[in-house]
């Protein structure tokens, strides 16, 4: 059996619990690192502090209209969000015109 841990995954053919464990990941570094409480998320996606929380322990997943809305309040792209590595620009919301490419 292949082994999906190592930093050169194929997003494309990645078991479905671990592609969900890595969407609860960067569901919660970019809320840390935007500051947000689970609390204040969970309002803009009108559903329940306890529900987000589930979705950040990969307990629950989010619907694609959720990581739309997460992806807006994030400043990042869907495609980052679903765990693909490297290719995702950053949607700066700052003046600076230039992209910025988030590592995975």
């Amino acid at each position: 059996m292949r082994h999906f841990m190592t930093s050169k995954v194929n997003a494309l053919h990645m078991p479905h619990l671990q592609r969900k464990l890595i969407i609860a990941k960067r569901m919660k570094d970019a809320r840390l690192n935007s500051g947000f409480s689970q609390r204040d998320i969970a309002k803009e996606l009108h559903i329940g502090a306890a529900t987000y929380c589930r979705m950040e322990k990969a307990a629950t997943e989010p619907s694609a209209v959720q990581l739309a809305t997460l992806s807006g309040i994030y400043g990042v792209s869907v495609l980052w969000l679903l765990g693909m590595p490297n290719f995702v620009v950053h949607a700066a919301q700052s003046s600076s015109s230039s992209p910025r490419i988030l590592n995975s």
